[in-house]
């Protein structure tokens, strides 16, 4: 069974999507099998990797009804790596509703049956401390948070950290916190500093060392359609997320 993980952050413009598209992009680098699972109706992480599309019946329905997952599953033009599209019906409240009622335990065994093929699944989710998120956390072994180096960065974490801990003793006791990503890093900007310096302080080893910088490459990458490795394989941006996918390789996942 592959490891599942989502990266969830309740704040929008963390680099949480940019992170989640180019972290599966180079694990598959590293000849592992990739599925990301984009949990957003936005679609963003689906664009990111050249499959635009929005369909009208995806994830939650199909989990929800039972049905199998497996032909929801899209290869893109990157070897090793698959993407189940974002769908409309994610923004449906009667569907949210439902998996994180009664219905999760099924839904959570449907994506855990679909991760038997690959050896990552990633959740991309919207910006949010509710639905969509904690459906998605509820069906994953860990959880990746986007740090952005900015101000409020500890504030941010203040939010989301008694929300996984609320998870862990309600519905998903395996739900362990796999790192957190220090984003849009500004080597000349004193500030960057101060919160990377406070963050590990706080946190220590559960901070991954791989930096991901604020690279104007990483939104050109995104708005072409590809993750940063396939756009710039030299830029800043295409090392760091390399790096940060050998130290996730380096992790006891166990």
């Amino acid at each position: 069974m592959g490891t599942i993980i989502t990266l969830a952050s309740q704040k929008g413009g963390v680099g949480k999507t940019t992170s989640a598209v180019n972290l599966a992009s180079s694990l598959s680098l590293a000849d592992k099998r990739v599925l990301l699972l984009d949990f957003d109706p936005q679609g963003n992480a689906s664009s990111g990797v050249g499959s635009p599309t929005i369909e009208s019946r995806g994830l939650l329905s199909s989990g929800l009804e039972q049905r199998d997952l497996i032909p929801l599953v899209r290869g893109t033009q990157f070897e090793n790596l698959s993407v189940i599209g974002s769908s409309s019906d994610l923004s449906r409240l009667d569907l949210i509703q439902r998996a994180q009622g009664p219905a999760l335990p099924a839904f959570r065994q449907h994506v855990r049956d679909l991760s038997t093929d690959f050896d990552f699944v990633l959740f991309d989710c919207p910006p949010s401390l509710e639905g969509l998120p904690t459906i998605a956390l509820s069906c994953s072994d860990w959880v990746l948070i986007p740090v952005q180096c900015e101000y409020y960065a500890m504030e941010g974490l203040s939010q989301i950290l008694p929300l996984i801990q609320y998870l862990q003793n309600k519905t998903n006791i395996h739900l362990k916190i796999g790192g957190l990503i220090l984003t849009m890093f500004c080597e000349n900007l004193e500030l960057s500093h101060d919160v990377a310096r406070e963050v590990r302080s706080y946190f220590h080893d559960e901070v991954f060392k791989a930096v991901i910088p604020r690279d104007v490459v990483l939104a050109e990458a995104t708005s072409h359609g590809l993750p940063v490795y396939y756009y710039d394989p030299l830029s800043r941006g295409a090392w760091s997320y390399l790096e940060l996918a050998k130290e996730v390789l380096d992790h006891e996942w166990a």
